[in-house]
Order: C-alpha cells, then structure tokens, then sequence
C-alpha cells in the first residue's frame, strides 16, 4: 500500500515518479566491464559516472570497493584523506542516494551535506545529485535541498549552523573539503556533527584533500578516534582517472604535494611566488655549512602566541653578500610560561656578541621579563620609547606598522637578500601559504602566521639597498 505523505514535506510534487524500480537492487554490480545503462544495479539504472576530461562514463575503481566494502561491514564513521580528482564525493553522493531508493529505510529522515563557507559548493554537490537522480525521481528540489521517497537531503555552509544544529533524525553526514573549512569553524563541526551519534546513529563520512599541517585533518590523524581512518593518493588512481602524462605534468606545480600526495601544506598563497621561496631556500643550503659570525650583526624575532606556538628565529647579517640567512628556530607551546619563554633568550643570547630582539610590543608583559632579566629600562609607555641603539629588547608597534613590515619582507625575501635552510619547513610553510590583502596578512588563510611574524620583526632592522 502506497504510504501516506509525511506532513514535514508539505510541498511534494504529485508528478515524481515511484522509486520501484531501485528497490532491492545492489548500490553496484562490480562488473567493471560493462557500461551503458541496464537494470542490474543503482550505479547501471541511473547511469556510471562521466569523466569530466574525456566525457566517458567510467566504472567503479578498486578503492570505491574498499570503501563500499566497509559500508556494507557496518562501519559508520570514515575520515579519508585523499588526492583530488579521485571521484570519492561523487561516490558518496551516489551512495547516499542509493540508501534513500534501495528500501524505505530511511524515509522521513534527513541526510546533510556540510560544505565551506561558501555555500556554491553545497549548491553543486546538490546539482550533482539531481543530475544523478533524474529529476523525475525527485519529490521536490532546491538549489541546496532534494527530496527523494521522503528523505530530505540539505546542505549546509560551515558558517551558518542553526539550522544543521537542530535537525531531528540526519542519518548519513558528509563533510565535502571538510579540512579546508575555516579553523574558527572546524571544532564547532565537529562538535555538532558528532553529538548526533547517540541521537540518530548516523553515517559520518569525513573527505578531503589536506590542507594546513594544523587543522582538522592534521589532528584527527593524529589522534585515536572512533572513525575508520583511509588514505587514497594518487598512486590508487594511475591508469584509471589519471595517465601518467597527467601526473608528471602536475608534478610541476607546487600545489602537487598537497593536491595529489596526501602531504599538509595549506594552499598556496598570494604574497611570496614559488621561484622566490625556492631561491631563498637554495640560498639558505648553500651558506648553511658557514660558522656562526660573532663580529656581525645578529636580529632575532619573537612573536608570543601562548594559546599556539610562539616561535622564535634568529638571523645573521652576511656584511660580504649582503643577506640576512636564518641560523636559529625554536618553539615553545602553550604550556609554557612567559618566565619560561624569557629565561630560554636570554641563555641564547649569552651565545651570541650582537644580537637584538625585536619583539611585538603588543606583548609587554614577556618584554618587560625580558628587559629585567637584561638591566633595561622598563618604563617605556610606547615602543617608539625605546630606542634600538641602547637596547637589547625592541618593542616594535606591530599593529601600526604590520603592513610596511610584509612589504619590506617581501622586498628583501624576492630580492635574494633573506636565506633560509630547508630545515626551517615552519617558516617555508609560512610564506608558501602567505595570503595578503593589500599587505594586510589574512591570518587565518596563513599557516604558521607567527612564525612569518618573527621574519617581519627580526627584518626591520635590515635596511635595503644600504651598505650594512
């Protein structure tokens, strides 16, 4: 008997047509041989996928099956790093469908895709599913919403939440790009996704390419967690969605470690151009075996973060080449104190004949440890108060002038006079990352900020285009 239309779908169309002819039918027969449509399965009733490339349908790869395989096993909960172009969302948007056609299961339950800030994504992800489906099939559709035999499937943008928080019984969730949501917004994701666990017992799929070495990805993997933990580069996809033409031709970009090779690099940013970068590093390996100079000038930069790392470097002026190469980097977490911080450069500093600091004034309380411990004055109201000639410890005002300091750094960074070893992959990371507006660096965009923060402070005193 046909069941009753549910009231929460108040505006269904009369006109779908029965989802009949899915039921029972497996999600995909696995005879990768054949194409075209036919009746034997979801993936051959509503057609195999398209390459975007070539416009040929193609089948279901081995590491689908791996994935299908633990569905079928009862595993609830996936996170998959993976390389772009695999075809792993098109998966699981066919999946989810199925299970919607397959039996009435899931009728009058909901199914959630959670995308990125912008809700462009979400809206594609539901055209793909509509073009997937046939629109005869659909029992009503949006750009962000799709009904099909009374399961609702929405999407919803990492920064509008509400709604997604209040859902009553979401049975399958999948995070799209879910590691390139914005850092304000990945725990909070997290936070209400997970919590529908002991609500509605849902499917929780995590995908994306990596992106930054600290975000979401980067700690699940980190961590034991209750999710079934897949790693798919681009090696699984040889011969099937990529040639390897393809491949050798994408291993130029800089991009391709992050984009194909499962490797936390964050997306390339707009400040600093791979040629520079590169050449500051070539530089960098190329003086790195020189001594230590203790008769010239030595700037160190410090950037406190205590809810993060606060990072420290020091570099040496080259009086001959006239370079500022980076010879010292450490680390201190948040579980280290300001006195910890303080005590630490100060023993660095007996280390060295000149060496200044030059640390944001923003932070006087570790300044004035700093001072104390160095017999300086510590009554300065301002940082242009202390002068740079008679002092060890420089406030500087980084909030008036953060912009002039990345273009100064920028300037010396792309005029070769800034060397940095490979080993320093901290502040590499930085400026690879770097995103600038008009100067202003975009932080959260920025991976490792603090530690592209201490190259700006410790070159200020590097005036260009001068003799040192």
């Amino acid at each position: 008997m046909q069941a009753p239309v549910p009231t929460i779908y108040p505006y269904l169309r009369p006109t779908a047509q029965q989802t009949s002819i899915f039921t029972n039918k497996l999600f995909y027969c696995w005879n990768t041989e054949k194409l075209g449509k036919d009746n034997c399965c979801f993936n051959h009733i509503v057609g195999l996928p398209v390459s975007e490339k070539t416009k040929l349908e193609l089948p279901l790869f081995d590491y689908e099956a791996e994935i299908e395989s633990l569905l079928q096993q009862g595993i609830k909960y996936l996170w998959i790093k993976k390389a772009t172009g695999l075809g792993i969302s098109e998966f699981f948007l066919r999946y989810m469908l199925w299970l919607c056609v397959c039996n009435n299961k899931y009728r009058n339950t909901q199914m959630c895709l959670v995308v990125g800030p912008n809700i462009d994504l979400g809206i594609k992800l539901i055209k793909r599913m509509k073009n997937i489906i046939g629109l005869d099939y659909l029992q009503s559709y949006t750009q962000t919403q799709l009904t099909v035999n009374y399961v609702d499937i929405q999407c919803y943008p990492s920064n509008h939440l509400d709604a997604y928080r209040s859902l009553t019984a979401p049975k399958f969730i999948l995070l799209d790009e879910s590691d390139f949501f914005k850092e304000s917004e990945q725990q909070d994701v997290r936070d209400i996704t997970e919590r529908y666990i002991a609500k509605s017992q849902p499917h929780i799929v995590m995908v994306s390419t990596p992106n930054r070495p600290d975000g979401l990805f980067a700690t699940m993997e980190k961590e034991k967690s209750f999710y079934h933990k897949l790693y798919f580069d681009y090696t699984r996809g040889l011969g099937k969605i990529y040639t390897e033409a393809e491949i050798q031709e994408a291993k130029a970009s800089p991009g391709f470690e992050r984009e194909y090779n499962l490797k936390y690099l964050g997306k390339i940013g707009n400040v600093f151009s791979p040629s520079i970068i590169d050449n500051a590093i070539r530089l960098g390996d190329n003086l790195a075996s020189i001594p230590i100079n203790q008769y010239t000038h030595h700037f160190g930069g410090v950037d406190p973060g205590f809810s993060k790392i606060t990072p420290i470097y020091i570099g040496e002026l080259d009086k001959e080449r006239r370079i500022i190469r980076i010879i010292h980097y450490e680390g201190f977490d948040n579980k280290s104190t300001p006195e910890d911080i303080s005590n630490r450069i100060h023993q660095i500093h007996t280390q060295y004949i000149n060496l200044k600091w030059f640390i944001d004034g923003s932070n006087r309380g570790l300044i004035n440890q700093l001072k104390t411990k160095f017999n300086e004055w510590i009554n300065w109201q301002k940082p242009e108060d202390v002068q740079p000639n008679t002092n060890r410890i420089i406030p500087v005002n980084f909030v008036g002038n953060h912009r002039k300091m990345l273009e100064h750094t920028h300037l010396l960074v792309a005029s070769g006079k800034v060397a940095i070893p490979a080993k320093y992959d901290r502040l590499i990371t930085a400026l690879r990352t770097a995103q600038a507006k008009e100067w202003n660096l975009l932080k959260e965009d920025t991976v490792n900020d603090d530690d592209l923060d201490c190259l700006r402070l410790l070159l200020i005193a590097v005036n260009y285009g001068k003799k040192q």
